[in-house]
């Protein structure tokens, strides 16, 4: 049997992008894969393999002798690749490929790594370096089948993630491109096969003229990878990520738990967040926005009620120590205040700070919150509310920038804010003002001629008629809670049928990428709100809890944990973090904080014992 192995040292890489096309337009499926499963079976062919390699790289690491070769039994008709990743941070070294003769015996496999070992830089080499490694195999399934250049339209006809390119040259050792590249490298579907062949040129040996002229077709693998670095048990590979925790209680909190353990480790003494972290180059890209540092701290403080990490209320204080010194009295207005970032004064960041301060104080009362600045950011809110109930987005507070521009979200970010204040202070004020706003944005906000034009997705406008449901319900704000509800579930991909395993629950993106992590946690802060107020108002209905549910196992399926860090450079400072979407290296904070808020939303459908949302201060309502 013909055996490719490759070895990738991990170092500075980036990703691409998928259509969901595939899950939503019929397909015949490539050759020979008509019953092969998303997600592939269990292999214990597969694990002794990889254990056997696994033992011979630890023998290298730590100069024993080699072990001795037993039968692996690998299928003789199938070609594998063998890829072992060295976490290196920004170096870049690999893949080398090769290729190599066996019947299936595991001398042949020593062989192949011995041969990895002979290519990897001396620094690679290290014990420690080992010890974080993974070896991950493939091996081919099905037919290949041809493409015209660059993927046809758009690369439509080439499922990124899913796909390895295999390219041919008269008597030239084949040279395959793995389908997983196209996630762990910066390859969007156009040009995986620019990428094949600048990657045969550069590791297989292969001329420039002769990469060009090559033949090219497309073809699947069945993929493994170790669940941990320096080994573990094996776990199954589709589109360069592997199948993601059951909807449960504990799921949820571990994933919640880790999350605020990333966003801790990203704050600085100072109190500043990390706000763009590229996990493919391991670097801080520049940039930053208080309204979601804001956001941040709420959901860090959510992650506190769960966890009751130490290091994560610490990093929680040191962070609001930050917007508090972001703050101003407003001096035409004393005893109001609002948030100021170069010179604009954003009503969302009041909304989201007073959300952080409140949480605040439910998770360390003997914090002993300062009550009045808490009101006069109520205030400051009040006051920036025209007299038919819309709020303005932006505080001309010197006079010299005046903004007419309007945020679809500030609003129900303040209105959120002020449900939550009165959490905090029991007053009423704070619901007259809120219900005002909220009556302007159900009866008049897209409406014209009585007749209403549209129903945005408004994740923070439905959590605050969620939560003003229990202390000021009415039928008018509740359907309207039930219309931005399914607004949100019409962008989502539900149908079990013909949308793939690993897409089900994301949004419906365009054909050239796929579904983003980043809404999947803003749409999961309000479809599980919509899902509680589904429970409270209606307890045998179920619509929105099966929405949220599957918009929750996206998320989990999304976020970054030990089994699907394989290829980063720095597996340890990404665990827990979530980015963009699956084919991009961008973790940005708010991207964590929606979905850990998300998750801690749909939580107490799950687990009776969990944190009450809207809890009074000092109470339960």
């Amino acid at each position: 049997m013909s055996v490719l192995l490759v070895a990738f040292v991990v170092g500075a890489v980036r990703s691409p992008l998928f259509p969901v096309a595939r899950g939503i337009l019929d397909r015949e499926p490539p050759p020979g894969l008509d019953d092969e499963p998303f997600y592939p079976p269990e292999d214990e062919t597969t694990e002794r393999t990889l254990g056997f390699a696994r033992d011979v790289l630890n023998a290298h690491a730590w100069g024993e002798p080699r072990p001795e070769p037993t039968k692996t039994e690998l299928d003789p008709s199938r070609e594998c690749l063998l890829s072992l990743y060295v976490p290196m941070g920004r170096g870049d070294v690999g893949p080398y490929v090769a290729t190599l003769s066996g019947d299936g015996m595991d001398t042949g496999v020593a062989d192949a790594v011995d041969l990895l070992w002979e290519h990897l830089e001396v620094p690679a080499r290290a014990a420690d370096k080992i010890e974080r490694s993974r070896l991950k195999l493939d091996c081919v399934v099905g037919g290949e089948r041809t493409f015209p250049e660059g993927g046809g339209h758009r690369g439509m006809l080439l499922d990124q993630g899913l796909d390895g390119i295999v390219l041919r040259y008269k008597d030239r050792e084949r040279y395959r491109w793995l389908p997983s590249w196209a996630i762990e490298r910066p390859v969007g579907r156009r040009h995986m096969l620019r990428s094949a062949r600048r990657l045969a040129r550069r590791h297989g040996g292969w001329s420039k003229k002769d990469a060009k002229r090559a033949e090219f077709a497309a073809f699947r693998t069945r993929a493994y990878v170790e669940s941990e670095p320096g080994g573990g048990t094996i776990v199954a590979v589709a589109r360069g990520n592997v199948e993601g925790p059951e909807l449960k209680a504990e799921n949820l909190r571990e994933a919640m738990a880790i999350a605020g353990r990333y966003m801790a480790r990203e704050t600085n003494q100072r109190g500043k967040i990390t706000y763009h972290y590229d996990d493919r180059k391991d670097s801080v890209e520049g940039g930053y926005n208080l309204l979601r540092h804001a956001g941040t701290v709420y959901s860090m403080l959510q992650a506190y009620r769960i966890s009751g990490d130490a290091e994560v209320l610490a990093a929680s204080e040191r962070a609001i120590g930050y917007f508090r010194r972001k703050m101003k009295e407003d001096v035409k207005h004393p005893g109001e205040w609002f948030a100021v970032e170069g010179r604009r004064a954003k009503l969302g960041a009041i909304g989201l700070g007073l959300l952080m301060f409140v949480e605040h104080a439910k998770v360390a009362p003997e914090s002993a919150a300062d009550i009045e600045l808490l009101r006069g950011m109520g205030r400051h809110i009040e006051r920036m509310m025209l007299p038919s109930g819309e709020l303005v987005s932006f505080y001309n507070w010197d006079g010299k920038e005046k903004s007419t521009r309007k945020s679809i979200f500030y609003s129900g970010e303040a209105i959120l804010g002020l449900v939550r204040l009165h959490q905090l202070t029991g007053e009423q004020k704070w619901i007259d003002i809120a219900v005002k706003a909220s009556d302007f944005l159900v009866h008049d906000r897209w409406v014209a001629l009585g007749i209403r034009l549209h129903v945005p997705p408004d994740a923070w406008l439905l959590q605050a008629l969620v939560e003003l449901d229990r202390v000021a319900p009415d039928p008018g704000r509740a359907d309207y809670a039930r219309a931005l509800g399914r607004s949100i579930a019409q962008l989502k991909l539900l149908d079990e049928e013909r949308t793939p395993p690993d897409l089900l629950g994301g949004e419906i993106s365009s054909l050239a990428s796929l579904p983003p992590t980043a809404t999947a946690g803003s749409f999961g802060e309000a479809l599980s709100a919509w899902a509680r107020l589904e429970a409270r108002r209606t307890p045998d209905v179920v619509t929105a809890r099966e929405v949220a549910a599957k918009n929750a196992r996206f998320q989990l399926r999304s976020q970054l944990r030990t089994a699907n860090t394989w290829y980063l450079s720095n597996p340890d400072r990404a665990h827990g973090g979530w980015r963009k979407r699956m084919t991009s290296g961008e973790v940005r904070n708010d991207h964590v904080q929606h979905n850990l808020s998300g998750l801690f939303g749909i939580l107490a459908l799950y687990d009776e014992d969990a944190p009450d949302i809207g809890l009074m201060v000092g109470g339960t309502q």
